[in-house]
């Protein structure tokens, strides 16, 4: 049997990866401040926001999802450039409450608020991407 080799859209991937940064920066800027959390907390987790995006923009150029690979591979690497991602975030994420002296609190949650984010929004572009190719090979 022979494996089809596919490659992913660098834009597609990596609008979606900004679109859902943005969207947990500005959920946690708009609680923070409405919460009465105080500017501190709102740009903490902006601050964690971008860290994450840079983190995950970088990632997605190293991969290289427009290259071609057979559809194991490519999920494969995708979970372990996810995992590599999520882990150097974390170290930029540990570098800006050191330098920055944010509060720990602010930064974690917003670290995980974005990650769940990103990855749903990851797992939605990835599912429908992988849908259309295989709906091309079945037919």
């Amino acid at each position: 049997m022979i494996n089809p080799e596919i490659s992913l859209s660098f834009r597609t991937l990596a609008l979606a990866q900004c679109g859902a940064t943005i969207l947990a920066a500005a959920l946690w800027w708009l609680g923070a401040i409405v919460g009465g959390f105080g500017m501190e907390n709102a740009t903490a987790g902006a601050a964690e926001a971008g860290i994450l995006l840079v983190t995950s923009l970088l990632a997605l150029v190293l991969f290289s999802p427009n290259k071609k690979r057979p559809i194991a591979t490519i999920a494969t690497l995708w979970s372990a450039a996810s995992f590599v991602r999520f882990l150097a975030a974390l170290g930029g994420s540990t570098l800006l409450y050191y330098t920055a002296q944010f509060g720990l609190r602010s930064l974690m949650f917003s670290f995980l608020l974005t990650a769940v984010f990103l990855l749903i929004a990851e797992t939605k572009v990835l599912s429908s991407m992988l849908l259309k190719i295989g709906k091309l090979y079945n037919e």
